[in-house]
């Protein structure tokens, strides 16, 4: 008999020890490769979506809860959270700015966020570097960007969850909080829905700027629609002059952002310096489900190691008679290697494919309430290690009884059946 059959004989003959060995070594590394997946994507895509936008022109406050509030659409600007169209335009004016696009948030509809942006958003704005917003139906969007006062367009994921379809109108909500009043007055009604991004973007409606400020309610409004040097904005994405072929922004800026955070009118938010912060506060709990996943992989290989030696203590006369037989010590030896990293290997495999379901999972949960898509099929750079770690530690494992194995007397074993 050969020799890989007589491993998958003594596989079925203790099923049980050996599925359980299996699981447990499958639920360790689908917990790592879950955490490797999730943070390595989490990590490219949040960093994706501050690439497409190269600083933000914001009100004083938290630098990190403008960035969320300016490109995933969370949380809320800080009070007073405005910063004059005048010292905007003077900003627009530095020669190391290219454009800014102004914006202003803090309205909502059906608990997605209704922002008021220059249209330039839709047509000149880069969601990500080189790639622009799509109302193309080939591409999965519908309509057209909006032009009059009247009109939105719905990103793709709010358009799906709320039911939008071109035609309907809505009345935006004056806050971001459950219970806060609606304008009953003003209807505005969607012109286009933007073609899926895998951006925040997805979960957000946008009206023209201009409307905003024709939003009944709001105190001293009339003054800003009528005279632009009363007007005021939440923010404005800018977009900054480029060197070496639009690779790297220009060394200018940083001084352009020194003068503008020293100033009280404003500061220069660059996500890219922003993001990796959010990854460092958040990052206790990567190292958490890390440690989880580390400790149940080495119960798993506890468990094989206990299947192991519960086997050959059961095995010694069927093991005796191999060698009776002709089978060498080295045989022997190797056939109990083999059974170890068999088990290893297989435990490694379907763990595998356990991780990338609850990554998939997870990847439903983050894209609701972020909007980040992210792959279930993702593999991480980690991963490429899973299989041939999970064959050095099956050895490892099985090297005890396997010497034990190797060790065992012949006739002291050999005794006949009752």
């Amino acid at each position: 008999m050969r020799l890989h059959n007589i491993v998958i004989k003594s596989l079925r003959q203790h099923w049980l020890s050996t599925g359980l060995a299996v699981f447990s070594i499958a639920m360790g590394i689908a917990l790592l490769v879950a955490v490797f997946s999730l943070r390595e994507q989490t990590s490219r895509n949040f960093r994706q979506v501050g690439m497409g936008v190269d600083a933000i022109l914001a009100p004083k406050g938290s630098p990190l809860q403008i960035t969320l509030v300016s490109l995933f659409h969370l949380e809320e600007m800080p009070r007073p959270g405005v910063i004059s169209w005048k010292y905007m335009k003077q900003v627009e004016a530095e020669p190391t700015v290219v454009e800014v696009i102004p914006f202003c948030v803090g309205h909502t509809f059906g608990g997605f966020r209704v922002n008021a942006i220059d249209k330039r958003f839709l047509t000149d704005f880069e969601y990500r570097l080189g790639r622009k917003f799509s109302f193309k139906r080939s591409d999965g969007g519908r309509g057209r960007p909006f032009d009059t006062g009247d009109e939105a367009v719905a990103g793709w994921a709010a358009a799906k969850e709320l039911g939008i379809r071109i035609g309907m109108s809505f009345n935006p909500v004056c806050g971001v909080a459950p219970g806060s009043p609606a304008h009953v007055d003003d209807h505005i009604r969607f012109v286009g829905i933007m073609a899926p991004t895998g951006t925040p973007h997805d979960r957000a409606i946008y009206m023209p700027l201009e409307r905003f400020y024709t939003l009944g309610g709001h105190e001293n409004i009339a003054d800003m629609a009528a005279d632009t040097e009363h007007r005021t904005v939440s923010g404005a994405y800018v977009k900054l002059k480029r060197i070496l072929g639009g690779k790297a922004i220009s060394p200018d800026v940083q001084g352009l952002q020194f003068a503008i955070n020293q100033s009280s009118e404003a500061q220069l938010i660059r996500p890219e310096e922003v993001l990796p912060k959010l990854f460092n506060i958040i990052g206790w709990v990567d190292r958490v489900l890390l440690a989880i996943a580390a400790m149940v992989t080495v119960l798993g290989t506890v468990f094989l190691f206990v299947s192991l030696i519960s086997a050959l203590r059961e095995r010694r006369r069927d093991i005796a008679l191999m060698r009776s037989l002709g089978a060498t010590r080295m045989t022997v030896f190797g056939l109990m290697l083999i059974e170890s990293a068999s088990i290893a290997i297989v435990g490694a495999a379907l763990g595998c494919l356990l991780g990338h379901l609850i990554v998939g999972i997870g990847a439903y949960f983050i894209r609701v309430e972020t909007g980040v898509a992210l792959e279930a099929g993702y593999i991480a750079l980690a991963e490429w290690f899973v299989l041939p770690g999970a064959l050095v530690l099956g050895i490892l494992t099985g090297i005890l009884p396997a010497v034990q194995a190797y060790r065992l007397g012949v006739l002291k074993n050999l005794v006949p059946l009752a």
